[in-house]
């Protein structure tokens, strides 16, 4: 059999003379039987693809790592790969991007994650805090639900040395399966499967391998995804065999998991190269795939199915494929959260021991104008603040995202977006009263102003005029204006309504009033949930100093309102829990709901991809 494989993958590597390189697409597999499907995968697409359209072909390697380094070596050019190896393929040098994801639950409600539990055996007496030493069983070094995941819960509580991190986790069980671990570095890690092979072949390998080895008897507690214990057990009465451990140290039925997880997780996903990633052809190829062979299109192959294994290619329980948006790097698809539990792992980072209000805040400037301006604030405030420089407030925004900056201050328009990121307002320009201690005042009001000489104009006949924006994006000038339109028309093709339009016009601040349209936040300054954030030198530099020509001046600029608007009498801090909906307010919520869906924000809908 071994034989036959060998013969179908080096067919189809020698293929390629009759294809052009350029159209084809080599997948990598990690395992005979993977190896198998892929080549039924590669034959049954020709007869789908145009001729002259992409081909596939596949290559084989040992594991999920070994894949990786071929397609960043162009030795391969697409592997679907587990959350967690999203990671290591997005680091460099392998500088890799995932560009199709798997989706789960029904093609009208995709679902591209999925709960990261731990599933113990009922009778057992311990609880999520009384894990050391116990046996374990996990899917696999470096994967989310099976390591990365249930490891970050527990990091504070391993041995010191924490690193290297499996010494640590080896001293911490007392004996495990960790598939793909270094059997001969860390022998306990394999002490439940002898050798920890790193694919199908291991019988605990994956999610579940995984759940083998605790129905086995091997371990006491697997690590692994909600979905594994309903398709190995669709009986009730089989599932109500086991349990799940929660992070408060209590247990609920395996049915429970939305209320007792340890995380959610991104789903896994197509990894292609950074650069020459081939990505049009791959969605191509596995567009077409789900329109003909997804679950009960076809009696010749099922896209997701593995008759000779679990999850080859792509994971039984998959529905479809959805593409990442445009811009969506690994640190974007993954999200802050899990991003930084990888960091600490790596760097050895235990959040409980750090301080709970960080040293130094680094803020996000704008223009060349505002980093000269932070670059001064730096200085002054003896290294508390430091600078980070972007093009955008959306580039801004996801360097706070990906750890590369700490805060930045926006108009309320991307404080929306910065929430669906998962970022949070914690602080608010206060523009009339000086007092920091009071709470921060409601925000401004949008308007829409005309000329008084024409007051024909109204809501009701603005089509065919000319409009002035403060910015795409911004909330006076932008969301609250083209929402409200949008309620009226219900379609996004604006330009049929305005004749012509400024969007970065001098029509943004001061001049006339007319009737209010709607109240919008005020700018705030938004960093990660999990951020502290020290005294920013108010009572040095704030609206108290009366000379800004000889000393630093938090709100002065030399041209405008640069970090903050110029007016500021001073940044209230925001209550705790405040989240970007809550200080933005129903009223603008309601407005802008539907408007967003006319979204131009790369950034938006990358951070919206898993909120489907």
């Amino acid at each position: 059999m071994r034989l036959a494989v060998g013969a179908l993958l080096a067919s189809a590597i020698l293929g390629l003379g009759l294809a052009t390189p350029e159209k084809t697409v080599r997948w990598c597999a990690v395992s005979d039987h993977e190896g198998s499907k892929c080549a039924a995968f590669r034959d049954i697409m020709k007869t789908v693809l145009p001729a002259d359209g992409p081909q596939l072909a596949c290559v084989k390697k040992a594991s999920s790592h070994d894949c990786i380094k071929a397609i960043s070596g162009k030795e391969a050019d697409a592997a679907t790969v587990d959350g967690g190896l999203v990671y290591e393929a997005g680091l460099a040098p392998n500088n890799l991007k995932p560009v199709v994801v798997e989706f789960y639950g029904s093609a009208e409600k995709p679902q591209t994650d999925y709960y990261a539990v731990a599933v113990v055996k009922k009778g057992t007496d311990f609880q999520m805090n009384q894990l050391q030493g116990k046996k374990s069983c996990h899917t696999g070094l470096g994967r989310s639900a099976g390591w990365n995941i249930p490891i970050g819960w527990l990091y504070c509580d391993l041995p010191e040395p924490r690193k290297p991190l499996e010494k640590a986790v080896a001293n911490f069980f007392s004996g495990s399966c960790v598939p793909c671990a270094d059997a001969a570095a860390f022998p306990k890690l394999c002490q439940l499967c002898p050798g920890c092979g790193c694919s199908s072949q291991n019988p605990y390998f994956g999610y579940v391998g995984a759940f083998k080895c605790l129905r086995d008897g091997g371990g006491d507690v697997a690590f692994i995804k909600h979905a594994t214990i309903f398709e190995v057990l669709p009986e009730k009465a089989d599932r109500d065999q086991y349990e799940l451990l929660c992070p408060d140290n209590t247990r609920r039925p395996v049915d429970e998991y939305e209320q007792c997880h340890l995380a959610r997780v991104p789903s896994h996903a197509v990894v292609a190269r950074s650069v020459d990633s081939k990505e049009d052809l791959i969605w191509e190829i596995l567009n077409k795939a789900q329109e003909h062979f997804s679950k009960g299109k076809s009696k010749d192959f099922d896209l997701f199915s593995s008759p000779h294994g679990k999850n080859l290619m792509f994971k039984d329980s998959a529905v479809g494929f959805l593409r990442v948006p445009p811009g969506m790097d690994y640190k974007l698809y993954l999200g802050h959260q899990y991003i930084t539990t990888l960091r600490n792992q790596r760097e050895g980072i235990c959040p409980a021991e750090a301080q709970e209000e960080c040293k130094s805040v680094k803020w996000c400037a704008l223009s060349h104008h505002e980093r000269l301006k932070c670059d001064q604030w730096s200085v002054n405030s003896g290294g508390v603040i430091e600078c980070e420089s972007a093009e955008t407030p959306e580039d801004c925004i996801a360097k706070i995202v990906n750890g590369e900056a700490d805060a930045m201050s926006t108009d309320g328009g991307y404080v929306y977006i910065a929430g669906q990121c998962g970022l949070v307002p914690v602080l608010a320009e206060n523009y009339k009263n000086p007092n920091c201690e009071s709470p921060p005042e409601e925000g401004y009001l949008s308007v829409a102003v005309v000329k008084k000489s024409d007051p024909s104009i109204t809501w009701d006949n603005l089509q065919g005029k000319k409009s002035c924006h403060t910015g795409v994006n911004r909330n006076a000038g932008w969301n609250i204006p083209m929402g409200l339109i949008y309620t009226k028309i219900n379609h996004c093709r604006f330009g049929n309504i305005l004749e012509a339009s400024s969007a970065a016009s001098p029509c943004s601040r001061g001049g006339g009033v007319s009737c209010p349209v709607m109240s919008a936040g005020s700018p705030a300054t938004v960093g990660p949930l999990t951020r502290g954030f020290p005294r920013l030198g108010q009572n040095e530099f704030g609206s108290k100093v009366s000379d800004c020509s000889s000393k630093f001046c938090m709100f002065h600029s030399e041209t405008k309102d640069l970090l903050f608007r110029d007016d500021t009498k001073c940044l209230v801090q925001l209550p705790e829990g405040t989240t970007a909906e809550k200080y933005l307010g129903d009223e603008y919520n309601k407005a802008i709901g539907g408007f967003r869906k006319c979204s131009t924000s790369w950034l938006l809908d990358a951070c919206s991809f898993h909120k489907h």
